[in-house]
């Protein structure tokens, strides 16, 4: 009985716990959450059928704390049936395109994507591994390298990542010769690829910063390949 009357004074103040999602109080957030979470868990999610839209749009607040709260949900999308979360993927801003792909692979785990929809919007990716914002640019090329595994970049895309590797800004190149030893694991590229492009990383050693160490050590691993 007491958890009835709780959830019912739950489901009167619904509109107050929706609002709070985009709080920017971490804490009211998560309390709100649980409290969406709990609507739903008690039987009652179509109580929250006329805000869908209202929580997909949260996927891509301005503020980043509602909206990694919302992409860390996205099991409670799966379950109120939520449509077009997949929009994120090529969302024009860096920070909400990655905030997308970061949860990609729960994306398709969870069905709200399928793999073949993610490959035909890979070309998305590709701005994320030269981004202005540099957490951002070496988280994405962190998660290139599981995409490869995953499938979702494949050999047909082996020219665009080498056009990396000699890409004019030594922090976009560095992150993108960091990959190449486990991407030669995989067979995403080849020897024959490294050699031809080597020079470029070779250029790197003459970088007056951590940049130059970065290289030096990556040019050492890679002799094993010779």
């Amino acid at each position: 009985m007491e958890q009835n009357i709780n959830i019912r004074e739950v489901l009167r103040e619904k509109k107050v716990w929706l609002d709070k999602l985009k709080s920017p109080n971490k804490d009211e957030r998560e309390k709100a959450w649980e409290m969406i979470r709990l609507i739903i868990d008690t039987g009652n999610g179509n109580e929250l059928k006329g805000y869908l839209g209202y929580l997909r749009s949260l996927l891509w607040n301005s503020l980043q704390g509602v909206r990694e709260d919302a992409w860390n949900n996205l099991d409670v999308y799966k379950k109120l049936l939520v449509k077009g979360v997949e929009r994120g993927l090529t969302a024009n801003s860096d920070r909400i395109k990655w905030s997308a792909w970061s949860k990609v692979l729960d994306m398709i785990s969870l069905g709200l994507v399928t793999k073949d929809q993610v490959i035909q919007v890979r070309y998305s990716y590709w701005r994320l591994l030269r981004s202005r914002w540099m957490t951002i640019r070496k988280k994405a090329w962190r998660l290139f390298v599981r995409l490869v595994e995953e499938g979702i970049f494949q050999s047909k895309d082996k020219e665009r990542f080498i056009d990396f590797l000699r890409h004019r800004k030594a922090g976009v190149r560095i992150y993108a010769w960091d990959a190449v030893p486990r991407l030669l694991e995989l067979g995403f590229i080849t020897k024959e690829d490294i050699v031809s492009q080597i020079q470029y990383l070779k250029d790197l050693t003459s970088q007056e910063s951590n940049i130059k160490k970065r290289a030096e050590k990556i040019l050492k691993g890679l002799e094993s390949w010779k």
